[in-house]
């Protein structure tokens, strides 16, 4: 059974190549690298292959590692990078027009011009998890790979803005656009499905 060992410890034993640290790594970050690849990628054989790619990048890069950052956030910047590249690799799609399809429609007044429902504050007995999970997943599965990742990173992974803005190399005010957008999407996917549960079916609103 692999000991649990402090970060420090771990990054020095896989430094010096010790294949007992190859083991306590994989203990320590197998469930994790694989749920954000999952996330991200949204099917299993590419998550399963994300995780792959990701122990040897580790293994192999580990003496380059300067302690920088926490090595949780460099696994997961090698973790979200290997799974972007899945995604950008599939068959192109329909691209969604990011300005105007990334969030409901606005007023000139900045009132949202359509229905829209906060389906997170619908009442538990009213939902019907599986199929709101469901839901979910294909709303996320049509987010464009780089919002996508935002959202995962800052709403599933609870990571904070500024460990997301180092694994995504990006800007304060890009990681707050793209997961604002992101949002407004995923609710805008999910007003239909909110509607259906509660016969709410809200006028224009302020954001």
């Amino acid at each position: 059974m692999a000991v649990t060992l402090q970060d420090d410890e771990l990054i020095a034993k896989l430094q010096a190549r010790d294949e007992s640290a190859l083991e306590a790594l994989m203990v320590q970050y197998q469930a994790r690298v694989f749920g954000l690849a999952l996330r991200l990628t949204g099917n299993r054989q590419d998550a399963e292959e994300v995780l792959q790619d990701v122990f040897l990048a580790v293994f192999q890069k580990i003496g380059g590692f300067r302690g920088d950052s926490k090595l949780s956030s460099w696994i997961y910047r090698i973790t979200t990078n290997a799974a972007l590249m899945k995604l950008r690799k599939r068959p192109k799609v329909k691209e969604i027009p990011l300005a105007e399809e990334l969030g409901p429609a606005m007023t000139d007044e900045g009132m949202i011009a359509e229905p829209v429902v906060d389906w997170s504050r619908l009442p538990n007995d009213e939902l019907d998890r599986k199929e709101l999970g469901q839901r979910i997943e294909q709303a996320m599965n049509l987010l464009p790979a780089d919002y996508r990742s935002v959202v995962v990173l800052r709403d599933v992974e609870g990571l904070s803005e500024q460990e997301a803005c180092e694994i995504l190399s990006l800007s304060e005010a890009a990681l707050k656009s793209r997961l604002h957008r992101g949002r407004l999407f995923l609710r805008k996917q999910l007003a239909d499905y909110a509607v259906s549960q509660t016969g709410v079916n809200p006028g224009p609103q302020h954001v």
